[in-house]
């Protein structure tokens, strides 16, 4: 063997004599490469590496390096690493400005990126155990490691480069578990933490730290050097990058275990990121706890682990941690913190099956929450309900005997929540014990929970002191009936909850609405067992009056509860069964089908509404025709409108129904009317033309219209005139909605008939509405022609006078087809009453007339023109001195309203958006016509001893700052257009002309100064501080009937100021002068008493202290008894009296009184004598009592009134029907300071601003 070997052996020599291996690129670049580093400068090693094609393959060739090429190859660059350190060539240059910095840099750079090759190739080959490095690699290692802060310093790119890579190798030395690894990242945790905190840091920074978390182990926290890195980890709690990465979580829950002093800083960190965290943020947050946690938890029951003094030291941390955590969601005075720690400890509550996780909360939350139950603090109690509900049962697991015992003292702390005297208390253990009973229904006794469901059932439920309780009462009930095995127990209760669809307050009926469409999706229970059908649709009728919201959340539900009902679906269900229930939905409560079809965009499709109005408007054209075929009329045209199908409504076609059926075709239209403008609705659109176009609109009107003139001219009494009038309106509004080309001759038959209206009786023309008639044409575009008929009519009217009647007009209206709207001359009545109803109506036809007039400026120009120049017919008038009739001083009025009106729409109009919103100049400048013109007229009827004029309104000065204010606008109250005159002075008809005009003119002007001051953002100063008390020094007059006139109107301006927060309450200290000043009478008494009232119903308990506190320092003056048995009330006049007592019968005007007395001096007996008044009169509470007997001990007769915790109290007394008394001591101190008669300096009231027409 041994002869064959050396035989092959010298055969492979001669072979490769005679072809010698030319050596590879590989080799090559070896040898160059020990040629480079061998050489003692450093440019030899960057030049030979400069290139790509060398630098790849040198890498290559390093990564198999064995150990004496290795030594070879780190024994060349220790030499020049070595000069760099001593030499400090990274802080200095040559004097021949060759930078020693960019070769330095450079060579370190390439150092950096050979060792890390050769580490690279090691790697693979190590194990878990420490791994053998040769000496010399290592000290090449430490050259570089010991150059990254002075790299750092430098701040280049190059340098940072360099620094990379060094802690590229750092990194590999540590992953590769070589010898010494701890020598070289006391200097790495600190840059890649910087890095990984940095604005520009991505998630593989986060990454890398993350990597070499175990090396943080090996600091000393202790030190006091390590105080900036401490910092830094601090920082990452807070930092996005950590808390949105996995990484970034797990190196936080690392920290907590390195050291408990860091720990508790981390913790204290993460309190201080809650306040405004959202809930991402809460939730890593939870993570970040629970994992550290459940890491603790592990680690103590791993016998491996050797130090089982780090093991308790973080269990005991992370533990007093979430105790704490616990504490502030039990004690913490701000609601919001308590629902960001909440926040965090859901992760623990989720888990709470965990036998381990159930043993910690009850361990650390046992001796916070039963004390905290108890607490004499309604907050701490009512967040205590919150815990016990999340962590119920809270027992220890290993312990069951006392599973039973924790079960029935947890439903007596429930029961002793439900019954406590704070009303936010019992609303938490209302919701506590339907969680409860929801998710542990089968392991609570029957006898717990029949008592948890009395009390939530039979008593809150009725609970008459807070709204907010019943309200409760009822989500819970829902609640509890999303569990199927609760069915059975609640079945036979739900019925006693029923009534309270019709309680007085919206969110307990919002709160019913829900429930009963849970119990719609139940098999077992029906909902109309619960409420009565009746009681749906009358509840569903009453949300379409009065303040309610037609569209609200309560009709909205209701609408969708009872949609099936109405509206079928199915295949099953034919046309006859739809038109049957719709009719009877209609015939038997026509205002829930009215407010119902304004709902019904939510339910149904825009395809099922539009068949819908469809089948109504078939429907009504079959009500015309048979009632036309007993009048004996042509029913021919409407007839074939539903000839291709079967009608048969099996109702009797009352005017009453087809009004209302009108109606609901409008509705149904208006709910859809913006998406049937998309192309994908046009095959909708076609269905509603199919119906409507042609003469149908036309005949349909002229029914109706014919109608309600018969029954006009019979005046019986009945409302069929009214039925016809709404019919009409809905009718006009359908025909807005469509071109006027698809409708035949109802534009002519308009216009005729608003021309034939001066041939109208009187009595007639007044009552006559038109603007929906004129609102139709302004839709189809003849804005400019209806502006200019109604201005030329105008005009003609104040400069000709009454109108006579011509002979030909009726004949020529009658043989001209369509007459030009612009050349006609109408009646004042019809023009007046068309633009009051289209500056105030909120039907949807007239506001885009009353847009279309404001948007055209020659419309707007012509009518404001018009409108304008009534104020010199006025002054011709008065200056005449001639007598006029009613019907053109009522007409002056009407004028003067209507352009003050005109004005605040364009002003409106033009500011839509934009805040603030600026008076107009025109209506300043009526205002100051109004004061400067018409005032005088009222002034000189007096004699020369007039008492205004020696009126002193110099003492009268504001209380507090003027401020600006909001609201948005409402009915006009009091004005011509709501039938309801404030005056009697057009029905007097002794009083002079000059003074009915007067007044008139001047309320008009009055009235819309209201309007505006009712919607107002920025006023002018002059008006409340000038005008207005110009005007009231009316009410001080001789002249009864002049004060009976203008008292209303100033009382609604005062109302209005005092709505808006106006604090200038100059114009209320007059007015309340002058009635004590004269004589009043029974007219005026009941205006005042009134007033007052709607003083007591502002919401606003800023505004009724205003008002009280403003009565009081006027009537002051006068307050003084002048015999010793007379009291102080029987010292004032009538009005006085009235005022004082009405605010003392009220509860919440007693309580402020009380306030306001509080800045009397102590020693005046107007403040005693008003005391006793109080005590006499005023409904007692523990509110008001506690305040009597601060002001005078004596009052009250000896007892005694627990003055201590009135806070407590007051906040007891008030619920959620009585929330206006419910004030923060923070608001409180605010109002006493305002009128303790030292306004506290440079206090601004700060009002949110809304800019709003109706």
């Amino acid at each position: 063997a041994a002869g064959a070997l050396a035989g092959a052996s010298a055969v492979s020599s001669r072979l490769q004599a005679r072809h010698p291996v030319q050596p590879t690129s590989l080799d090559t670049a070896e040898h160059k490469l020990f040629v480079a580093v061998e050489d003692d400068s450093s440019q030899s090693l960057i030049d030979f590496l400069s290139t790509t094609t060398n630098r790849e393959n040198v890498i290559s060739v390093v990564k198999r390096f064995d150990d004496n090429k290795a030594k070879r190859l780190f024994a060349g660059l220790s030499t020049v690493l070595n000069t760099i350190e001593e030499e400090k060539w990274l802080e200095k240059e040559d004097d021949d400005g060759t930078s020693k910095v960019v070769n330095a840099v450079n060579y370190l750079n390439e150092a950096a990126c050979l060792t890390g090759a050769y580490l690279e190739g090691l790697t693979p080959r190590n194990t878990d155990q420490p791994s053998v490095i040769i000496d010399e690699a290592f000290a090449v290692a430490k050259l570089l490691y010991d150059q990254l802060i002075p790299l750092h310093s430098l701040a280049t790119e190059e340098a940072t480069h360099t620094q990379r890579e060094i802690c590229n190798v750092c990194e590999r030395w540590w992953h590769g578990n070589f010898d010494d690894r701890e020598q070289l990242v006391t200097q790495l945790v600190p840059l890649l933490l910087v890095k990984s905190l940095d604005d520009n840091s991505e998630k593989n920074d986060v990454k890398r730290l993350y990597s070499i978390r175990s090396a943080i182990d090996l600091l000393d926290f202790e030190d006091e050097s390590i105080t900036s890195l401490k910092n830094h980890l601090l920082r990452t709690v807070g930092n996005p990058l950590f808390l949105q990465t996995s990484e970034g979580k797990k190196f936080i829950q690392h920290l907590f275990g390195v050291d408990k002093t860091l720990a508790d800083e981390l913790h204290k960190a993460v309190k201080v990121q809650l306040i405004g965290a959202k809930k991402s943020l809460l939730t890593a947050y939870a993570d970040i706890y629970y994992g550290v946690w459940k890491l603790a938890i592990e680690q103590s029951g791993d016998e491996s682990c050797d130090d089982e003094e780090d093991k308790t030291a973080t269990l005991q941390s992370i533990e007093e941690a979430i105790q704490d955590l616990v504490y502030h969601a039990l004690h913490s005075a701000n609601p919001s913190t308590v629902k960001q720690v909440k926040g965090i400890l859901d992760k623990f509550y989720q888990n709470k099956k965990n036998p381990a996780v159930e043993k910690m909360l009850h361990d650390l939350i046992s001796p916070l929450l039963w004390r905290a139950l108890n607490s004499t603090n309604s907050r701490v109690r009512l967040q205590a309900s919150a815990v016990l509900a999340d962590t119920f049962p809270l027992r220890d697991p290993t312990n069951e005997t006392q599973t039973q015992a924790i079960v029935a003292k947890s439903v007596e702390s429930l029961s002793r929540l439900m019954e406590d005297d704070v009303p936010c208390v019992r609303v938490s253990g209302c919701k506590a014990s339907a969680e409860i009973l929801a998710e542990f229904w089968v392991a609570i006794p029957i006898a717990d929970i029949r008592t948890l469901l009395n009390h939530i059932i039979a008593k809150h439920a009725c609970d008459t002191k807070s709204a907010a309780v019943r309200a409760e009462a009822v989500k819970a009930v829902t609640s509890l009936l999303a569990e199927e095995k609760t069915h059975a127990v609640l079945r036979p209760l739900l019925p006693s909850m029923g009534n309270l669809i019709n309680d007085k307050t919206e969110r307990v009926r919002v709160a019913v609405v829900d429930m009963l469409l849970v119990i719609k999706k139940l098999r077992g229970i029906k909902y109309y067992n619960v409420c009565p059908a009746k009681s749906l649709l009358a509840r569903l009728a009453d949300e379409g009056r009065g303040r309610n919201n037609p569209t609200g959340p309560v009709a909205r539900g209701l609408s969708n509860l009872l949609s099936n009902s109405f509206f079928p679906s199915g295949s099953k269900k034919t046309l006859t069964d739809v038109i049957n229930r719709t009719m009877r939905l209609l015939s038997d409560s026509p205002q829930a089908a009215v407010t119902f079809y304004r709902n019904a965009s939510s339910q149904l499709s825009v395809n099922s509404i539009c068949k819908l109005t469809a089948v109504l408007m078939k429907c009504l054209c079959y009500f015309i025709v048979e009632e036309k075929k007993v009048r004996g009329e042509d029913e021919t045209d409407l007839s074939l409108v539903f000839d291709d199908e079967a009608i048969d409504c099996k109702k009797h076609a009352s005017t009453a129904l087809m009004a209302t059926v009108c109606e609901s075709i409008s509705i149904l239209w208006d709910t859809i009317e913006t998406e049937l403008k998309d192309e994908q609705n046009h095959p909708c659109m076609e269905i509603l033309a199919d119906v409507f176009s042609g003469n149908v609109l036309k005949e349909v009107y002229c029914f109706f219209e014919s109608s309600r003139s018969t029954d006009v001219a019979a005046s019986d009494g009945s409302t069929v005139a009214a039925d016809c009038y709404r019919a009409c309106v809905a009718i006009l509004n359908c025909a807005g909605k469509m071109d006027e080309s698809r409708i035949d001759g109802l534009r002519s038959h308009i216009i005729s008939q608003l021309v034939m209206s001066r041939d109208m009786p009187g009595e007639q023309r007044k009552r006559s509405n038109y603007s929906s008639d004129v609102a139709l044409l302004c839709a189809w575009g003849m804005t400019e022609e209806v502006a200019n008929c109604l201005s030329k009519s105008i005009t003609h009217y104040f400069e000709n006078g009454v109108q006579k009647k011509r002979a030909g007009v009726k004949r020529k209206a009658r043989n001209k087809k369509e007459q030009n709207l612009s050349d006609q001359v109408l009646d004042i009545d019809v023009c007046l009453g068309i633009l009051g109803h289209l500056l105030q109506g909120s039907n949807p036809l007239s506001v885009t007339a009353r847009e279309s007039l404001l948007s055209s400026d020659r419309s707007y120009s012509a009518i404001t023109s018009a409108l304008g120049s009534t104020q010199r017919y006025i002054d011709q008038e008065l200056a005449s001195r001639e007598k006029l009739d009613n019907d053109k001083i009522r007409n002056f009025g009407l004028a003067i309203e209507c352009y003050g009106r005109l004005l605040i729409h364009k002003e409106a109009s033009q500011n839509e958006g934009n805040v603030p919103l600026h008076l107009p100049a025109e209506l300043k400048c009526l205002l100051d016509w109004a004061a400067n013109s018409i005032l005088p007229s009222i002034e000189n009827a007096f004699n020369d001893q007039n008492p205004l004029r020696e009126l002193d309104l110099s003492g009268i000065e504001p209380i507090s700052p003027t401020g600006v204010c909001r609201r948005s606008a409402s009915s006009i109250e009091g004005s011509f257009f709501t039938g309801q005159e404030d005056s009697n002075v057009l029905k007097d008809v002794d009083l002079d002309s000059i003074r009915a005009v007067s007044i008139t003119v001047l309320s008009s002007a009055l009235h819309s100064t209201i309007d505006w001051l009712s919607i107002r953002q920025v006023g002018d100063s002059a008006i409340s501080s000038d005008i207005m008390p110009r005007f009231a020094k009316l009410i001080d007059c001789s002249d009864a009937q002049v004060r009976t006139s203008i008292l209303p109107i100033l009382l609604r301006y005062i109302n209005t100021s005092l709505a808006n927060h106006d604090e200038d309450a100059a114009v209320l200290k007059l007015v309340l002068s002058s009635l004590k000043a004269n004589e009043s009478n029974d007219v005026d008494n009941e205006v005042v008493r009134c007033a007052v009232s709607r003083w007591l119903v502002l919401r606003d308990e800023y505004s009724l202290r205003v008002a009280v506190a403003t009565v009081i320092h006027s009537i002051r003056s006068t307050a003084f008894c002048t015999d010793d048995d007379e009291t102080l009330l029987e010292c004032f006049g009538e009005v006085t009296r009235d005022i004082l007592l009405t605010i003392m019968a009220d509860r919440r005007g007693s309580l402020h009184l009380a306030r306001v007395l509080r800045a009397e001096p102590q020693e005046s007996l107007f403040r005693e004598q008003l005391v006793k008044a109080l005590s006499l009169h005023a409904p007692k509470s523990k509110q008001l009592l506690s305040i009597l007997s601060e002001l005078n001990p004596n009052s009250l007769g000896g007892k005694d009134v627990e003055t201590n915790n009135s806070a407590v109290v007051e906040n007891r007394e008030s619920s959620g029907d009585g929330e206006g008394l419910e004030v923060e001591e923070a608001e409180k101190t605010k109002i006493s300071s305002r009128f303790s008669g030292s306004p506290v300096d440079g206090e601004n009231t700060n009002v949110r601003t809304q800019s709003k027409m109706t």
